[in-house]
């Protein structure tokens, strides 16, 4: 796992510094968690890693388009799920939602914007859900005022290697 760590530490610096993920980036650490998983001994073959990688963007896909998240955000979890393959990534997201949970609080207090925080949790749960169940789509003028972004990577990493940590102590 040690080219996985390199690969999101490189991903984080990148986000942190961008605000972008480079594609070049994702799509080699893409293909090197296939090879992985395909032709080394401790590997779980190419369908795991492929699965993985469906799972992995497929599941974040909707947040990106309800713009909770940038593609590079997607495409970087595509590229966790082709390391630890398809029953592992669901652990992955689970923590990583969790931790970007915790930054985004973190964060909000940081910057005293947790009121607002608040405000747009609520909208996003009442408003939309009720446009919804009315047959319309949210546009864009239906919005909250955004508290700032966040480099999702942090998190992203962050629930990785939380998750991979408590795997290696349970077993």
């Amino acid at each position: 796992m040690g080219l996985l760590t390199g690969l999101l530490l490189a991903a984080v610096f990148a986000d942190m510094a961008s605000r972008k993920i480079p594609n070049r980036l994702v799509f080699t650490g893409m293909i090197i968690g296939v090879l992985v998983q395909a032709f080394l001994p401790s590997g779980d073959g190419f369908m795991p890693a492929f699965k993985g990688f469906l799972f992995g963007f497929g599941l974040f896909f909707p947040l990106y388009l309800l713009r909770v998240m940038g593609a590079g955000d997607v495409k970087l979890m595509a590229m966790v799920g082709c390391f630890t393959g398809s029953p592992a990534i669901f652990g992955v997201m689970l923590c990583t939602l969790l931790a970007g949970g915790v930054l985004s609080l973190i964060f909000s207090i940081k910057i005293k914007a947790f009121r607002q925080m608040l405000d747009n949790v609520k909208f996003m749960i009442f408003m939309k859900s009720i446009k919804t169940i009315g047959g319309g789509l949210t546009s864009s003028h239906d919005m909250a005022a955004s508290v700032g972004s966040l480099p999702y990577a942090v998190a992203i990493a962050i629930g990785t290697a939380g998750y991979l940590v408590w795997q290696s102590i349970r077993f």
